[in-house]
């Protein structure tokens, strides 16, 4: 598939990335230089990693996220999207993905094989109707 690189927007042919090659090859090598100064300072900050290895500050928390990373800075603090509690690594508590799972698991059973037009089920549709 022919798309452009959302980098540097260069045209690649790649069936499921979104960078070309080169900007692929250089965020590998962000993700392991930042990967191994925490390793190498597990008390660092986030402003320190970022300056001595001149990676993004968007980009380190973005790897936090992604529960990429094995060290977090000290100094970094998530917060749940759903409830605001703060949490190390993802976008959601513990708490709050375990209460999707069991409304939306309860949901698809309650409405399995009903919908509204007879074709598919849909769940968020009817989570917003309570």
């Amino acid at each position: 598939m022919l798309r452009n690189c959302e980098e540097c927007n260069r045209l690649f042919s790649h069936p499921t990335r979104v960078l070309c090659q080169d900007c692929y090859e250089q965020a590998k090598r962000s993700f392991e230089l930042v990967k191994k100064y925490l390793q190498d300072n597990p008390g660092a900050t986030v402003a320190q990693v970022a300056r001595d290895t001149e990676v993004d500050l968007e980009l380190i928390y973005e790897y936090v996220q992604e529960g990429r990373l094995d060290v977090i800075p000290k100094d970094v603090s998530l917060q749940c999207s759903i409830c605001g509690a703060v949490i190390n690594v993802g976008r959601v508590c513990a708490k709050c993905r375990n209460e999707l799972r069991s409304t939306i698991s309860s949901e698809s059973s309650r409405y399995q094989g009903k919908s509204k037009n007879g074709t598919r089920v849909h769940i968020l549709d009817n989570l917003k109707d309570r």
